[in-house]
C-alpha cells in the first residue's frame, strides 16, 4: 500500500524536486520509504507503505531492461500465479515484491494488463519505448487516482498531491456544489477542483506526446445482459460460502501484522469468523463505541462475536470528548465529504494501526448482497397503489418530525416523502442529505438537472434488469467509490493502515449479481443467501440483529460539546459559505437543531465540511494532512 504521484511533460524537462514535494504530501500513505525516478519529460514519485517483500520492494520498479518504470498502490492477490506465468515467458523478476508483475504483465499486454489483476490498484507506468505513461484503477475503485491533463500532465494519490505541483492551481470549480450538498458525496469523476479529475473505476488512461487518450473501461458491474444464474437457493447459500471464504483467504496474504475491524454487524462477523477458521493465531479486532448513547454503541455486540471466535478484542469507548476529532477528519480530506460515519472510521484506524498494518473489513457487504434499508423502501415504494402515491408526501408532512435517525417516525416519514417520486428519484430521495426541494432553497437558482445526471445516466444504462439489480448497479457506480471507499481509504491512510474488503471480490461480485433477487431480499430478511450461508458460523444474537449502520451521536455532539463550534463556524460573524448559499436556510437548520426540533445533523456536517473547505482555500493554503491522537 502506497502513494503515488507524477508528471509527464512531452515538451519540457521534469523536476525531481517537484515531484518529491507532491510525495512529501501524501507521506502518512507511505511513511516507511520514498522513492523517485526521474529522466527527461517524466517522473515518478512513491510513498510506501511496506506490506509484501520489506526487503527489496520499495519502488520505483523496473523492467529487466529499464524501458519500464512503474509506481504502484495496492495489492495483487494472484500475483503468485500471474508470476509463475510471466516467468515461463521468459521474464526475470528481480524482487518478491506483488507489483512486479504489472511491470512484466505490461511488456506481455499492453494496458489490457489491468484485466489480469485481482487485487485492489491504482499504479502509474512509464513505457520508455511507447514514450507513453500508462494508469490504470481497480474495478470497484477501492484505490484513488487523480489527475490533471493538459500539456504537464500530473497524477497523484490524493488531490493534494496534485495541487502541491507549482503548476497547478487550485480553481474551484461550483457546478459540483448542488450533488454534493444532495448527496454528501460527488458522482463519476469531477472534483470540487476544475481540471482535476478521479480516473474512473475499472479505467485505464494512456497520456502520449499528443495529450491523452479518453479513459477506457475495461471492466463494470454485470448488466441487464447478464442472465440469472440457475442455481437453487441452498446451492447458492454453499457457492457464496466458498467464495466469500476464497476472498477471506487471499486478503490475508502479508509479510506484516493483519486484523480486523468489528462493528458486531454480520459483514464483519463474517470476516472474523471466516479469518478464526483460517489464522493459526487469534485474530486482532478492533471496535469503537460511545458511553452513554445506546442507539449508537454496538461495543456489546461486538465483544460477543470477539468472544465467540476468541479474538485478540480491542475497544475504545468514547464520550462526548471524542467530537474533537471532528477538525481532524475535515483535514483527512481534501475536498467536503459529507458522511459523518468518516468519523468512527477515522478514529477506529488510530487504533488499530497501534497494532497492525493491515485490516480486513466487512465493507461492500450491503453493496453486493443488497443490505440497505433504501433498497427494500425503494421496491416497496414501486408496488404502492398510484393514488396511495399521490398522497403520499401529504401524509408525512402529518407525522412527527423524529429528532433521530433510527426512531420509527423520522424513518417512516422519510418513506413516505419518497415514496411519491418514481425511481431513481425516489430512491434518491430516501438517500439526499438536502432533498430537492431543500435544495433549491440553500442554492437558488440551481440546476437540479445536472445534480441528478449522473444518477439517471447510471440507471438508464441498467434499463432491462429488474428494480433491485438496477438499484444495485446504480449504488455500486455511485455510492460506493463516491462516498463508502473514498471514507475507508482516506481515514485508514490518514493512519497509513491498509484496509482490504473480502466482499468486494470480483468473483463473488460477479456471482451474486447474476442471482435472483429473492435470494438477497425476501419481506423484510435483507441479505438473505448471505445469512443462510454462515448461519451455523455465526451467534444467533447476531444473525437476528437488525441493520445498524456505523456512526456517531453527531446530534447531541452538536448540541453538546460541539455547540459552540457549530455556531461559531456556521452562524459567525462572517462564515464564508453566505456568499455562496442562503444563509438564512443555514441559521434555520442551526436554530431547529439545537433547540431539538428536528435533527439536522447530516446536512450541518455537509455545511462545515463546505465552510472549512472555504476557509481553507481563502488562506492560500491546499488541503493538508493534519496529525491526531486518540
Amino acid at each position: 500500500m502506497c502513494g503515488i504521484a507524477g508528471e509527464f511533460w512531452a515538451a519540457g524537462v521534469v523536476s525531481g524536486s517537484d515531484i518529491a514535494a507532491m510525495c512529501a504530501s501524501i507521506v502518512h500513505r507511505g511513511p516507511d520509504s520514498g522513492g523517485l525516478w526521474v529522466e527527461g519529460p517524466v517522473g515518478l514519485g512513491v510513498r510506501r507503505l511496506a506490506i509484501i517483500d520489506l526487503v527489496t520492494g520499495d519502488q520505483p520498479l523496473s523492467s529487466e531492461d529499464g524501458e519500464c518504470r512503474l509506481v504502484f498502490n495496492g495489492e495483487i492477490y494472484n500475483y503468485r500465479e500471474l508470476r509463475r506465468l510471466l516467468e515461463g515467458r521468459g521474464h526475470r523478476f528481480a524482487t518478491g515484491s506483488d507489483a512486479e508483475v504489472v511491470v512484466h504483465g505490461y511488456e506481455e499486454y499492453g494496458a489490457a494488463v489491468a484485466e489480469r489483476l485481482d487485487g485492489m490498484f491504482a499504479f502509474a507506468l512509464w513505457d520508455g519505448r511507447g514514450r507513453r505513461l500508462v494508469l490504470g484503477r481497480d474495478r470497484a475503485g477501492k484505490k484513488p487516482l487523480y489527475y490533471r491533463a493538459g500539456p504537464r500532465f500530473l497524477f497523484g494519490s490524493e488531490i493534494k498531491a496534485v495541487l502541491r505541483h507549482p503548476s497547478a492551481e487550485a480553481t474551484v470549480d461550483p457546478s459540483v456544489w448542488p450533488e454534493y450538498f444532495l448527496l454528501g458525496y460527488l458522482t463519476g469523476a469531477r472534483t470540487f477542483y476544475r481540471g482535476i479529475v478521479e480516473l474512473p473505476p475499472g479505467h485505464t488512461l494512456v497520456v502520449g506526446a499528443g495529450g491523452s487518450e479518453a479513459p477506457r473501461r475495461y471492466w463494470s458491474f454485470p448488466g441487464p445482459d447478464r442472465p440469472a444464474r440457475a442455481y437453487q437457493e441452498r446451492d447458492a447459500a454453499v457457492v457464496v460460502r466458498d467464495l466469500v471464504a476464497r476472498a477471506v483467504e487471499k486478503r490475508l496474504m502479508s509479510d506484516v501484522p493483519v486484523g480486523a475491524f468489528l462493528s458486531g454487524g454480520i459483514d464483519s462477523s463474517i470476516v472474523v469468523g471466516v479469518m478464526s477458521g483460517l489464522m493459526g493465531e487469534p485474530v486482532r479486532t478492533f471496535s469503537i463505541g460511545f458511553a452513554g448513547d445506546p442507539s449508537f454503541d454496538e461495543s456489546a455486540a461486538a465483544r460477543l462475536v470477539a468472544t465467540h471466535f476468541r479474538t485478540r478484542h480491542t475497544e475504545l469507548i468514547l464520550g462526548s470528548e471524542s467530537a474533537g476529532w471532528l477538525e481532524a477528519l475535515l483535514a483527512a480530506h481534501d475536498q467536503p465529504y459529507g458522511d459523518s460515519s468518516a468519523v468512527p472510521t477515522f478514529i477506529v484506524s488510530k487504533l488499530a494501526a497501534r497494532d497492525v498494518k493491515v485490516v480486513l473489513t466487512g465493507d461492500g457487504g450491503d453493496e453486493v448482497f443488497a443490505g440497505y434499508e433504501r433498497f427494500r423502501a425503494a421496491l416497496l415504494g414501486e408496488r404502492l397503489p398510484a393514488g396511495f402515491r399521490k398522497v403520499a408526501a401529504p401524509v408525512a408532512s402529518w407525522l412527527p418530525a423524529g429528532n433521530g435517525h433510527y426512531r420509527w417516525t423520522t424513518r417512516a416519514r422519510r418513506f413516505l416523502e419518497a415514496a411519491g417520486a418514481r425511481l431513481p428519484w425516489s430512491y434518491l430521495e430516501w438517500q439526499a442529505i438536502f432533498p430537492p426541494d431543500r435544495l433549491r432553497d440553500l442554492l437558488p437558482g440551481v440546476d437540479l438537472a445536472s445534480a441528478v445526471r449522473g444518477f439517471e445516466g447510471v440507471f438508464e444504462e441498467s434499463r432491462g434488469s429488474g428494480t433491485l439489480r438496477r438499484l444495485l448497479r446504480l449504488n455500486f457506480a455511485t455510492y460506493l467509490p463516491g462516498d463508502l471507499l473514498v471514507k475507508l481509504d482516506r481515514a485508514t491512510m490518514a493512519n497509513s493502515l491498509e484496509a482490504r474488503c473480502p466482499f468486494l471480490d470480483t468473483e463473488l461480485i460477479e456471482f451474486v449479481s447474476g442471482l435472483p433477487a429473492a435470494y438477497l431480499m425476501r419481506g423484510r430478511k435483507l441479505k438473505k443467501v448471505l445469512k443462510d450461508a454462515f448461519a451455523d458460523l455465526l451467534p444467533a444474537p447476531i444473525l437476528r440483529r437488525p441493520k445498524h449502520g456505523f456512526g456517531v451521536p453527531l446530534a447531541a455532539w452538536l448540541r453538546g460539546p460541539l455547540r459552540e463550534y457549530l455556531c461559531d463556524t456556521l452562524m459567525g460573524r462572517a462564515p464564508l459559505l453566505r456568499e455562496h448559499l442562503n444563509v438564512e436556510v443555514v441559521r434555520r437548520l442551526c436554530e431547529g437543531h439545537l433547540r431539538g426540533d428536528r435533527d439536522h445533523s447530516a446536512r450541518l456536517f455537509a455545511l462545515l465540511n463546505f465552510e472549512a473547505w472555504l476557509r481553507a482555500l481563502r488562506s492560500g493554503r491546499a488541503w493538508a494532512h493534519a496529525e491526531a491522537k486518540v
